[in-house]
């Protein structure tokens, strides 16, 4: 330290001497003006926004886009709202779930978006498969991590208790009200961290002292710096200088209470060592502040450096809180060179604060002796222990899983317990891969291209399960597959048989005409049989005509020999063949007309043998009749009618009539035999002939309706036609990778129900829900969530989607987002952080030696403390050592173990100017047990932070704790010293060992 520095410091410990009683109660008034005037921390804490990830990281902006497309454009965050009962949900649980919908929307202030269990789609896919349990979305405008998140996530859990039936369980969960949970944990923590911590420095305080005054006045000065220290960092969050986070309150108490303790004990230990040396109280008071001011000015602006190179990072619990550190330590730091000299000079005026002989002086000068005997060995008997604890630092497993530090009995992780016992694993923790595009996605071949990356995706290593447009349920859609395209070609099929059948009246009609057309033929032979009978009775009746014209030929021939009135019955039987003549030709000409009906008219008389035997009849008697009756019955009227005028020889006349008579027997006697034939068929002929009209008629009728149904057939087959060639169409392409969804798919209610789920309602963007099969907390989930995302990315190459912007968010690419933070955070912070504390020694020392070997040492006993922890938490405990931990605990153990080893090496550069082994020791016995006792204060008031519940906090003061200690007990005891020893007067180069000597003798 320069003389003009020493000297601004002897002048302001002179003055705070001298003005002891002013000072005090400057401060006093001070803190109590600051405190009332000012909000709590934690009021301040509780209005900043920082988020625990940064807004410009990707998976928050990917969630700020997904609510911009599927929400309302103002969620940042999610909580899940959990319901149980296992004897199963009842009526009116869901009664319930439903009004809470309404009455969630209805809260403006905290909730922007509630899934709409109303539905009674989404009801079904939100209720567990055992009907027990059941759980809703809903989005807040507060970050995950940020305070205002912490409020909104409180109102929601007071709004769903606030009417749930009895013997229903509900419970508010998800990352964001995980977050909650520790923070309030965090806060609930720093008034028992609080307690414990100056509770035990109390404790330590009375052993090392042995009196009463001493510590009172060392915790006055604590308590005081803390009051103050809180209330000045609470206004600087209220004017946006920095912001302060509910984190930033538990590290700000437990380093202020650690870190003011030290800086106490170094001045009172130098007050003790001018009041051993018979200065009276006030000077030695003014003394103690000039000759370690520097020293404590030094270390206290390491730690304020150190911690503000948090503000560098971009996570928030680092950027929040380092600067409160900072602050609160440089406020502590003037309160210290001026409140702790007045309160010792006041103290001392009457007494208060003499020194008591120490019993641990002659240890120390022990162990600096055998250093200096020993330099080599105590090396290396110091630097094996830490290497090898070093050495398990590269095995450190970070945990990333904001449920770990909790409890099990806070809310949230209840809540996710009850999720697991009902719901898939990590059914409310998906990742969600967005898919933006310049162009509506909602058609075949843009399905068909997600669909072969959800079904990639879905045979990734640690996926369990995918959801999309293409697949809701995490199965293919059904009206995309391969069996239902079958299936549609064959309901396309069934629609036209079903058209078909709407005919099937008139089908059954044309069978029953047919049957009764068969039945009309069948008769129709019966009646042939009958016509046989009839034509027998006719030819009984032409038997007798026949046995008539034997009489007949036989009056004839006895007319021929007999005598009589010849002429007269000659004309009488001219009369009446004539007469028989024209009855015939009646005849003839009707069987005429029969005969040519029966050959020319009816087509089915052919085809039926009864009928054409009938037919043949009727022509034989048609024929008989017309060629030998008829013919025979005329000759023989010509013949009696020249008998009757004697025109001829009656002689001849007889001759004629005999042979008239003899033709006409003939033809009888054929006239017999076709109506025997005739007889049989003819009345039957008829009825059967009737019932085969009627039949045709039906027939006709049916076939009418047939052929009015086909092209309703013709047109379901064309459909089914182009369905498929359709299908072979766009499932054929590579693209669509056998994927087909038809566009009458598109507007299903059931699909537009899934639509609004996983594509927005302008259509351009598109997400895939991915279920991991592993924790969505763990490395493997947070390592698989970006690989999901490349996945589909170069599912979508040379495709139409190949310029699609492609982004993954959730619960691991969230944490996959936090790990990239914090390992830069911890590069930056530790390299910056190194830098700064290197160039406070290298300012301090003047020596570039003593500065990097200072550095060193700090490096490698932040190294050993995490390897401590490491082999502690991770393989003692089976407890990861949370992220947090690396970080802040290179922070505090650099600022910290630099400090000491500061305060070794400027004694050391007091008493051993020239580098001698001598000189060494006598620092090293002189320091050996303020700086123990700072150290191990320190210590345990990092250790007083396991008091928390959260193992976060806990962590972090065990790691602080054990790199303090091994810097109290191995680095600033054996290290340092042994190091210091070999180097000699190598140590302080560049300068020389005479211009440190004069220097030192100034």
């Amino acid at each position: 330290m320069s003389g003009t520095s020493d000297g601004k410091v002897a002048g302001y410990a002179r003055f705070a001497v001298r003005r002891a009683g002013w000072v005090v109660g400057a401060w006093l008034l001070f803190t109590v003006v600051m405190n009332v005037a000012v909000p709590q921390l934690e009021v301040i804490a509780g209005q900043d926004s920082s988020p625990m990830v940064p807004e410009d990281a990707p998976s928050t902006q990917t969630v700020r886009a997904m609510d911009e497309a599927f929400g309302n454009g103002g969620s940042e965050s999610f909580v899940v709202v959990a319901m149980e009962r296992t004897a199963g949900l009842t009526t009116a649980d869901r009664r319930y779930a439903e009004s809470l919908v309404g009455e969630l929307q209805r809260d403006k202030d905290d909730v922007v978006f509630v899934q709409d269990i109303r539905k009674p789609e989404l009801r079904t896919a939100l209720t567990s498969k055992d009907g027990q349990a059941r759980y809703l979305l809903v989005g807040i405008t507060g970050a995950t991590g940020a305070p205002a998140s912490m409020r909104q996530v409180t109102a929601v859990r007071e709004l769903v208790r606030e009417h749930a039936p009895e013997g229903l369980t509900v419970q508010v969960t998800g990352p964001t009200a995980t977050v909650v949970d520790l923070t309030t944990e965090t806060e609930h923590s720093v008034v028992r961290i609080t307690v414990v911590t100056i509770g035990l420095i109390a404790l330590i305080l009375f052993l090392i002292y042995r009196a009463v005054a001493v510590p009172l006045i060392v915790l006055g000065v604590v308590g005081l710096g803390l009051g103050v220290g809180r209330a000045v960092v609470a206004w600087c969050g209220l004017q946006d200088l920095f912001a302060v986070s509910t984190f930033s309150g538990s590290f700000l108490t437990a380093i202020v209470l650690g870190a003011g303790t030290d800086y106490a004990v170094f001045l009172v230990a130098r007050y003790h060592e001018q009041r051993r040396l018979g200065v009276e109280p006030t000077r030695a008071a003014a003394l103690a502040a000039t000759r370690v001011g520097g020293v404590i000015a030094g270390s206290a602006v390491t730690v304020v450096l150190a911690t503000l190179c948090m503000v560098v990072a971009d996570l928030g619990i680092f950027n929040t809180t380092g600067p409160a550190i900072a602050v609160s330590i440089a406020v502590n730091l003037v309160l210290s060179l001026t409140l702790t000299p007045a309160l010792l000079a006041l103290a001392g005026r009457r007494g208060w604060a003499e020194p008591r002989e120490s019993k641990a002086a002659g240890a120390w000068q022990r162990v600096a002796n055998l250093v200096a005997t020993h330099p080599v060995r105590m090396l290396t008997a110091s630097l094996v222990p830490l290497a090898l604890l070093a050495a398990l630092f590269p095995l450190a497993d970070l945990s990333y899983d904001v449920r770990d530090p909790l409890p099990e009995d806070a809310e949230s992780n209840q809540g996710f317990a009850l999720l697991a016992r009902h719901f898939p694993v990590n059914e409310v923790l998906p990742d969600y891969v967005l898919i933006q595009a310049d162009h509506d996605l909602r058609n075949t071949k843009d399905l068909a291209l997600i669909e072969r990356a959800a079904a990639a995706t879905a045979q990734h290593d640690g996926v369990a399960l995918v959801r999309t447009i293409t697949r809701p349920t995490g199965k293919p859609i059904t009206q995309a597959s391969l069996a239902y395209q079958s299936g549609a070609v064959g309901d396309r099929l069934d629609e036209a048989k079903q058209k078909v059948a709407q005919g099937a009246g008139g089908a059954d009609r044309l069978a029953d005409g047919a049957d009764r057309l068969d039945d009309g033929a069948t008769a129709l032979a019966g009646g042939a049989d009958q016509a046989v009978v009839g034509a027998r009775k006719i030819a009984t009746a032409s038997s007798r005509l026949s046995r008539g014209m034997d009489q007949l030929l036989t009056g004839a021939d006895a007319a021929i020999s007999g005598t009589g009135d010849l002429r007269t019955g000659a004309s009488s039987l001219a009369d009446g063949l004539t007469t028989a003549a024209d009855q015939v030709q009646l005849a003839v000409d009707s069987l005429g007309l029969v005969h040519d009906a029966l050959t020319t008219k009816s087509l089915t008389c052919g085809l039926d043998p009864a009928c054409r035997q009938a037919r043949a009849g009727i022509k034989k008697i048609w024929e008989a009749e017309r060629d030998q009756l008829l013919p025979g019955l005329r000759t023989a009227a010509s013949g009696a009618r020249t008998l009757a005028t004697g025109t001829d020889d009656l002689r001849t006349g007889l001759t004629r009539l005999r042979a008239g008579l003899a033709q006409a027997r003939t033809g009888s006697q054929q006239l017999s035999t076709g109506q025997r034939t005739f007889a049989r068929k003819l009345d039957q002929l008829s009825t059967g002939a009737d019932r085969l009209a009627d039949g045709t008629g039906q027939l006709r009728g049916g076939t009418e309706e047939v052929a009015a149904s086909l092209p309703q057939l013709e047109d379901g087959l064309a459909s089914a036609v182009r369905h498929l060639r359709t299908t072979r169409r766009e499932a054929s392409t590579p693209a669509g990778g056998g994927f087909y969804l038809p566009p009458t798919a598109l507007t299903n209610q059931s699909f537009a129900t899934a639509s609004k789920l996983f594509v927005s309602a302008d259509g351009r963007t598109a997400r895939i829900a991915v279920l991991g099969s592993t924790d969505a907390f763990g490395p493997e989930a947070s390592t698989r969530s970006h690989e999901v995302r490349d996945l589909v990315a170069t599912s979508f190459n040379d495709t139409r989607l190949a310029d699609a912007k492609v982004s993954v968010t959730g619960m691991a690419a969230t944490n996959k987002d936090l790990r990239g933070y914090s390992v830069s955070d911890l590069e930056v912070i530790g390299a910056c952080a190194l830098l700064a504390v290197f160039l406070v020694l290298l300012l301090l020392l003047r020596s570039l030696v003593a500065a990097f070997a200072l550095m060193a040492t700090v490096v490698l006993s932040y190294g050993a403390a995490i390897g401590l922890s490491v082999l502690v938490w991770q393989y003692g405990l089976g407890i990861q050592l949370d992220w947090t931990v690396a970080a802040i605990a290179l922070v505090i153990l650099v600022a910290v173990g630099a400090d000491y080893n500061l305060l070794l090496t400027k004694r050391m550069h007091e008493e051993a100017p020239d580098g001698s082994a001598s000189g060494i020791a006598r620092a090293t016995a002189a320091t050996g047990g303020v700086i123990t006792s700072a150290g191990v204060i320190f210590a345990v008031s990092m250790l007083a932070l396991m008091a928390g519940r959260v193992t976060t906090i806990g962590q972090v003061g065990f790691t602080i704790a054990v790199g303090l200690l091994l810097d109290t007990f191995v680095v600033r005891s054996l290290l340092v010293p042994a190091l210091a020893t070999l180097l000699g007067p190598r140590l302080w180069w560049p300068q020389k060992p005479q211009a440190a000597a004069a220097e030192s003798g100034a």
